[in-house]
């Protein structure tokens, strides 16, 4: 007999609590609320903390905040930087199950309620015969169990283009269940809603960068001959660009890509890594002359750059750089290693760039699922609404994709054990935190290959064959 006397019991709905709130209502509210071929009008209760409690309760909240979890949940038991998901008996009810989803942030609060539906489900569903049958689990008493989890990297970012994102309520959502914390968003122009794209964003407590272009789309493509003038006129229009449209933002800072796109390691006028810090770091100083707190993130292509680290180490320390074109996969396009020498190289060039400038503001973009066609990539002509195209242009755009998507899911179940090494490697030798970015355009679904990194983003210690399983478990996952 399907229990039906669940309830909601919540700390506060404001903010990512909010979402965990309504998600847990959403995802657990199908196998609790009707029952099949009846027409019921009912929704699962949700009250906040201070009501009766229930025989059944979900238990919401930060352990801080919250008298009733303290009741069950000793302080120790709940880790700093992460969550805590504990099934217990009801103490009055032998038949009865509490359920509490606690931290003490209000991120991780969000996190443990998507771990128990995307966790601890399908890892507890009754099996029938031979068949796991998730969606019986509420027949009966839910199976006890206590677990945490701690990220290991304290920022977990995407890097994509706004205008490739058809409805940008759903990509946050989905950037959020899996527990990215960071958006990095490059525009050619700004979308006109952005404001409200950033609010949404923050209700998750995810943070929003606006990327553009320092020298990208003016003389990235030049051959040697970049004149001292065409560097001056850089400067001028990317410090332009800020104060004109950017320094009234509500963002949480900007990122930048500037020349270093190229094989060539030299112009005219010498080391591209010298003329490229130079002209950088005079930008970011007139930038912070305007606004002093601005965060600034520097995106390195390395493949200009990498025999000259000792120019970059002079990179003005306060500016972030988000290194990508590394070497072999994760950080390249390619989901297959190039080979085992080229896997090591690269392994031996991300222990450099960890201890550059003492391992302080660094980001690492990894290429692996970038899901793009460059061949038909089309520039956004001007100012847009970002995220709100038709469902059908969503679903064109999703199902042109799908059959690349299952051929990313294959190659990565074989392919994804080397970045497990690589994620391995960051953790074992960072000196400080790193930002762990996937690069790429994700839109229209939870996909295998970017749930995978994401779950290794967040931890890494267990075994690529009992990751690769929990994550394929998860219902919300498309493993096309």
């Amino acid at each position: 007999m399907k229990q039906t006397d669940w309830k909601i019991v919540y700390t506060s709905y404001t903010g990512a609590e909010k979402h965990a709130v309504n998600l847990l209502s959403k995802e657990t509210g199908r196998n609790l609320i009707r029952k099949k071929g009846e027409y019921r009008l009912h929704v699962l209760p949700c009250e906040k903390e201070g009501c009766q409690v229930p025989v059944n309760g979900f238990f919401v909240g930060c352990y801080n905040e919250s008298k009733v979890i303290k009741n069950y949940v000793k302080a120790d038991e709940v880790p700093e930087n992460g969550y805590l998901v504990k099934v217990i008996k009801n103490p009055d009810n032998e038949e009865g199950r509490f359920v509490i989803l606690t931290a003490h942030s209000k991120e991780e609060v969000f996190y443990a309620a998507v771990s128990f539906l995307d966790d601890y489900v399908p890892q507890h569903a009754p099996r029938f015969a031979v068949n796991p049958m998730p969606d019986w689990l509420y027949d009966k008493p839910l199976p006890e169990c206590s677990y945490t989890e701690v990220s290991d990297n304290k920022t977990r970012s995407i890097f994509t283009w706004g205008h490739s994102t058809n409805n940008f309520r759903e990509y946050i959502d989905n950037m959020a269940r899996q527990k990215f914390n960071e958006l990095v968003l490059w525009n050619d122009y700004i979308p006109v809603n952005i404001e409200d794209i950033i609010d949404y964003a923050h209700s998750y407590g995810i943070k929003v960068v606006l990327g553009y272009s320092w020298g990208w789309k003016e003389i990235a493509k030049k051959a040697t001959s970049i004149t001292p003038g065409e560097i001056e006129k850089v400067k001028e229009l990317s410090i332009a660009e800020y104060v004109n449209n950017y320094s009234a933002i509500n963002c949480d800072g900007i990122y930048f890509q500037s020349f270093t796109e190229r094989k060539d390691n030299t112009i005219e006028q010498g080391k591209i890594a010298k003329v490229v810090t130079d002209m950088v770091n005079d930008i970011a100083a007139k930038l912070w002359e305007i606004t002093p707190d601005l965060r600034i993130i520097f995106g390195l292509h390395a493949s200009s750059v990498r025999n000259e680290l000792d120019i970059i180490e002079k990179v003005n320390p306060r500016m972030e750089i988000l290194w990508e074109d590394c070497g072999d996969l994760p950080y390249n396009y390619e989901t297959t290693i190039e080979s085992e020498e080229t896997f090591a190289e690269a392994i031996e060039f991300t222990k450099k760039l960890l201890n550059l400038r003492g391992g302080k503001g660094v980001g690492l973009a990894f290429k692996g699922v970038m899901m793009l066609n460059w061949d038909n990539f089309i520039y956004q002509p001007g100012p847009y609404v970002m995220g709100e195209n038709s469902p059908e242009i969503a679903d064109h755009d999703r199902a042109v994709r799908t059959k690349a998507w299952k051929i990313y899911s294959a190659e990565w179940l074989k392919s994804g054990k080397y970045a497990h090494e690589m994620f391995k490697v960051i953790k074992e030798n960072k000196l400080g935190e790193v930002n762990m970015c996937m690069a790429g355009t994700f839109d229209g679904g939870i996909y295998f290959p970017v749930a995978l990194c994401a779950q290794m983003f967040r931890n890494c210690d267990e075994d690529y064959q009992k990751i690769v399983e929990n994550v394929m478990r998860r219902e919300c996952v498309n493993v096309e």
